[in-house]
């Protein structure tokens, strides 16, 4: 058994649910809906329906598949996570079991009432989750390079347009182009990579200012796009994650100098990652070279603007997790998968955001993927 998925004691864990992301990095194994998995010393159990059995079976990793029929249970009764916990640790005479902080209430009191101790296990619930094998590094690779597909497709769709007289950029065949048209054509690459995403980003404008919104309607020349691209595989479980702002036509001063601005702090970014530096020195160092650029941040009319979110992040098995490249980030470790985006928003300007994804290596860090950062289309 690989000793990064385990745990140190027995551990309780929701598959198909609140721990359903540990649950796959434990033992491979996934289902559409809750079930149990537990680890004692170097044995891996889960309890799943028997509609599920034959696959959790043929996981092979070791992993021993119980059916709540199996353990005793009948009836209704077989179909309550707390009974077939109580009845499954019972099974395998464990009296005390540690659970992450976000297993059900539910659970743990049918745990207790059983006369069971219950402990909370820290986050991360797997410390090797954090620096990522040869194999996950693979995995995610691919995850960005189907990333940096979608976002060609989405700039050579923005570039293939003319303005209309009142603006809209027009495609070739004299339609309006839409977030929502930009959008549609980046999920189909990543569909056809076998990649799933659901919070896609093209906002144009004002919009792009709010750093989370996906944006609606028609683009117009001359206004800022935030692209921001972030799918899971639908094979691996892992994620990709990319951002880029582009325009259609001529600048404006102001969108050139924020641009730039927002560059040049992700290029020295880049160049500040490798083992020993934290997370917290990174992103200190993109707010000085905010504020030195003269790029204030706090709220005007009530709207936050500025440099308003972290440096960057984790990337695995979930799109936002450890570590934090922000005000509270550690040390960074090779092997570590993180982004680095920097960001500025004001109001009448715009929104820009530019991301890449890196693995942090021996000497400093290497992209997952390559992808453009050429802007003016």
């Amino acid at each position: 058994m690989n000793e990064k998925r385990t745990s140190k004691g027995p551990l309780l864990l929701i598959g198909g649910g609140a721990d359903d992301v540990d649950v796959r990095y434990a033992c491979g194994f996934g289902a559409p809906d809750p079930f149990l998995y537990v680890e004692k010393g170097g044995e891996r159990h889960v309890v799943v329906s028997m509609l599920e059995l034959g696959r959790a079976q043929a996981c092979g990793k070791g992993l021993q598949a119980h059916t709540p029929d199996r353990l005793g249970l009948k009836g209704t009764k077989g179909r309550g996570l707390g009974d077939q916990a109580v009845a499954l640790l019972q099974h395998l005479k464990v009296k005390r079991i540690l659970v992450s902080g976000r297993c059900p209430v539910g659970v743990v009191r049918h745990l207790e009432k059983a006369g069971l101790t219950v402990q909370i296990k820290k986050d991360p619930v797997f410390q090797g989750r954090l620096v990522k094998s040869a194999e996950e590094i693979k995995a995610l690779r691919a995850s960005q390079r189907a990333t940096a597909a979608a976002m060609k497709a989405a700039r050579g769709m923005i570039a293939d347009t003319r303005a209309g007289s009142d603006g809209v950029l027009l495609t070739p065949d004299g339609n309006p182009l839409s977030s929502e048209r930009v959008r549609q054509r980046i999920e189909q690459v990543l569909m056809e990579a076998d990649c799933r995403a659901d919070e896609t980003i093209v906002a144009g404008g004002d919009q792009g200012v709010d750093p989370h919104e996906r944006g609606f309607g028609p683009l117009y020349e001359g206004e800022l796009i935030v692209l921001d691209i972030f799918p899971c595989s639908k094979v691996s479980g892992y994620w990709g994650d990319m951002t880029r702002t582009v325009l259609k036509g001529t600048p404006r001063p102001e969108q050139r100098h924020l641009v730039q601005t927002v560059l040049t702090a992700q290029r020295a970014a880049l160049s500040r990652v490798k083992p020993g530096v934290s997370g917290k020195e990174i992103h200190e160092g993109i707010c000085e070279q905010f504020l030195e650029a003269g790029y204030e941040t706090g709220l005007v009319d009530g709207i936050p603007q500025g440099f308003i979110h972290s440096t960057g992040h984790g990337v695995g098995l979930e799109i936002h997790e450890a570590p934090s490249v922000g005000p509270n980030g550690g040390e960074l470790e090779v092997g570590q998968v993180i982004t680095i985006e920097p960001g500025l928003y004001y109001r009448g300007v715009g929104g820009v955001r530019i991301e890449d994804t890196v693995v942090v290596t021996e000497s400093g860090c290497s992209l997952l993927a390559r992808c453009g950062k050429e802007w003016i289309l």
